[in-house]
């Protein structure tokens, strides 16, 4: 199978699997900010492929949380889901250059992911709420995300070793644990 192909049946692979997540029974929904396990691990999958490949799969999760948030809250939810091609963009071009140790790209992807949907929650958050509710939304929001992207990366680590390992991912050298030989 050429790259393009290949690339274009995981993209269709990782976009449906982003809309699927989306209708998972766990999750936390509060009005300004949801938490389903696992809706990043396509997007982080996806960092290892190509940046077109993430692209559809963020178009993916925001067309699952527009089918499964219901209206207002739906316009939060889906606008932080379209924030995810920032942190993501970024992640892959730092994936691509192979130069930086792999906790030190989710670390950084984790903070803009954070902060993005953190400053959605904060100019969103007045449509479905009080005003003086939104700085306490965004940090919660902001807080919240950190953690789930951390999750998501933990769950995304074994299932990219599998991918690896089947030869549908490529892993860059500095991504591959070292380990020491015994003395």
């Amino acid at each position: 199978m050429n790259k393009k192909t290949r690339e274009m049946v995981l993209a269709a692979i990782l976009t449906a699997l982003s809309i699927l997540i989306t209708y998972s029974p766990v999750k936390l929904v509060l009005p300004f900010f949801t938490l389903t396990l696992g809706a990043h691990v396509p997007t982080l999958l996806a960092l290892f492929i190509s940046p077109w490949v993430v692209a559809m799969t963020v178009i993916g999760s925001c067309i699952g949380f527009f089918m499964t948030i219901p209206a207002p809250n739906s316009i939060i939810v889906v606008t932080r889901a379209a924030t995810h091609i920032i942190f993501a963009l970024v992640g892959t071009k730092m994936i691509k250059d192979g130069k930086l140790n792999p906790f030190i790209i989710i670390l950084v992807t984790a903070i803009l992911h954070s902060v993005a949907e953190g400053i959605a929650v904060y100019v969103l958050t007045p449509i479905i709420l009080p005003g003086e509710v939104a700085l306490t939304a965004a940090c919660i929001a902001l807080a919240g995300t950190f953690v789930h992207h951390l999750l998501d990366c933990a769950i995304t680590a074994p299932i990219l070793i599998a991918l690896s390992k089947a030869k549908i991912v490529h892993i860059p050298a500095n991504f591959k644990i070292r380990r020491k030989a015994n003395a």
